[in-house]
């Protein structure tokens, strides 16, 4: 599967890039309560966290989204430039871009609360100025295709994306909000559809991870695949016709998994880009994962440096690949992750 696709040579995260109100809190409050936070935290995020983390790991990467003029969209602008990712779309005038706030309590859950801006209104105008290439990966998440403006005009988009063109998709903690017909039209175009154990499981209501990723593989493109993300448990894979297999994780302390499944994505899109095969960029993957949840904030993703040095100190799987197959999963692999990365 994976041989018969050309390889990313960029990312264009084609979508939303908002600002992250973070507040670090020991439990969530009572509602009508209220709670003294320990610590906050104010920077980009959403499609940032993949932005950066491609970036740190040697995969250029663009944004093709739509920026403000305000705070929020000042914010952003700093923010892309500080981390040497373009933007591809000219600012919006007389709008701001959307904020969201986040409550992270001392297990590093988080729980969040989102206010859109102009980067959830693409119309159909900004997605044809968007200077694509055969040789590049798009990027969206579920928020894009939920909005009511930006997932109609995607849902148009989608289909006419040059064949060669990777779309990757995560459907995020809003995956039953997308109207079924679109996530439906989407998937079937879709190239790596990377969700965590309990999206994977709202979509096609299986507890067995290893059977959600199998049912999520018959709706994708023939020649993508489905990663299924579970914490310390790794990452399960799977493909049209092709027995599913697990990759082990990581044990790590966390302090905030925001992001995580970001750093995930970034990270395996880098390896794939780099020539690894599948099950070794799942791997790397995986530990990219779990070196961005042992650090607050975001858009957390290891440099490479910091994920060679992590690389170093974990053991190389025994098990030999081909680019697709290295182990089945067994029932006992396969209970449901209560984090969500």
């Amino acid at each position: 599967m994976l041989r018969s696709l050309k390889l990313p040579r960029r990312l264009v995260l084609v979508g939303s890039v908002l600002v992250d109100i973070l507040l670090y809190v020991p439990r969530l409050p009572e509602r009508g309560g209220d709670l003294l936070a320990e610590r906050s935290l104010i920077m980009s995020g959403g499609g940032m966290n993949v932005l950066t983390g491609a970036a740190r790991l040697g995969l250029p990467a663009a944004y093709a989204g739509r920026v403000g003029d305000g705070a929020m969209g000042m914010q952003v602008l700093a923010d892309l430039k500080a981390q040497g990712i373009p933007l591809l779309l000219p600012q919006i005038h007389g709008e701001d871009t959307g904020f969201d706030v986040g409550l992270v309590e001392s297990n590093a859950e988080r729980t969040f609360v989102t206010s859109p801006g102009t980067e959830s209104r693409l119309l159909p105008a900004d997605l044809a100025a968007i200077p694509l290439y055969a040789s590049d990966a798009v990027y969206l998440s579920g928020y894009e295709l939920c909005y009511p403006v930006s997932g109609a005009s995607l849902e148009r988009w989608i289909p006419e994306l040059d064949p060669d063109i990777w779309l990757v998709v995560d459907p995020g903690p809003l995956a039953l909000e997308i109207p079924g017909g679109r996530l439906s039209t989407v998937l079937a175009r879709t190239t790596v559809l990377t969700l965590n154990a309990r999206e994977a499981f709202l979509l096609t209501g299986q507890e067995s991870i290893s059977r959600s990723a199998t049912l999520l593989g018959e709706r994708i493109a023939s020649t993508g695949w489905v990663v299924v993300r579970s914490g310390e448990q790794g990452c399960w894979v799977a493909a049209r016709g092709a027995q599913p297999f697990h990759v082990p994780g990581r044990q790590t302390q966390a302090v905030d998994t925001t992001g995580a499944g970001d750093a995930h994505t970034a990270a395996l899109l880098a390896r794939l880009a780099l020539g690894d095969d599948l099950p070794e960029a799942a791997r790397i993957a995986n530990i990219a994962a779990s070196l961005s949840v042992e650090r607050h904030g975001p858009a957390t993703g290891p440099t490479a440096a910091e994920l060679m040095e992590a690389l170093r100190q974990v053991p190389e799987s025994p098990d030999e690949g081909d680019g697709l197959v290295r182990r089945s999963a067994s029932p006992a692999d396969e209970p449901q992750g209560k984090r969500r990365d």
